[in-house]
């Protein structure tokens, strides 16, 4: 087994990120190596990976969704594959979030046949502030949110082909 911690702020509200985040279908947008994830019941998920490479897919149990705090998540079956993160706020307008991912080695490193890999490297999990901040809905920008800690506006983009409203003039 192996374990490995990411942490990053995202200038949003708590409630905003949580949001995003207990909406496990917006994984893809965020995390490096998800390419889908399928509600498949209340508390349960489908996803498909690329890792190291290979398509990986697994059903996952939520394990907890404590509101602006806590999501979690694990494989029902087969191989250890386990997640929770964390939120804390830092102030009105921004959050942390702390990413804590245990794995079975062999499940996300197929090519290290003698298992001398470990999740060590960044790139093996990944959450990227800036689509979560730029998912957040305009109307709960604060004054002075307009930068993610490493993004850009967290205003979301217009739709495709139409230009930005001015809000009330939609």
């Amino acid at each position: 087994m192996s374990m490995v911690q990411q942490a990053i702020e995202v200038s949003a509200p708590l409630h905003t990120v949580y949001e995003q985040l207990a909406a496990f279908e917006n994984y893809p947008r965020f995390m490096s190596g998800v390419r889908e994830v399928t509600a498949v019941g209340a508390d349960q998920t489908h996803w498909i990976m690329d890792v190291d490479g290979k398509r990986r897919e697994f059903d996952a149990q939520i394990t907890e969704r404590s509101l602006d705090e806590r999501v979690s998540w694990a494989t029902m079956d087969g191989p250890l594959l386990a997640e929770t993160i964390t939120l804390r706020p830092l102030g009105e307008t921004k959050t942390q979030i702390v990413a804590q991912l245990e794995a079975d080695i062999a499940f996300l490193m197929p090519s290290d046949r003698h298992g001398q890999a470990s999740l060590t490297r960044p790139e093996e999990i990944t959450i990227s502030a800036e689509p979560i901040a730029r998912t957040q809905p305009a109307a709960a920008a604060a004054p002075g949110a307009a930068q993610a800690a490493h993004g850009p506006a967290v205003v979301p983009p217009p739709a495709p082909g139409r230009p930005p409203q001015p809000a009330g003039t939609g």
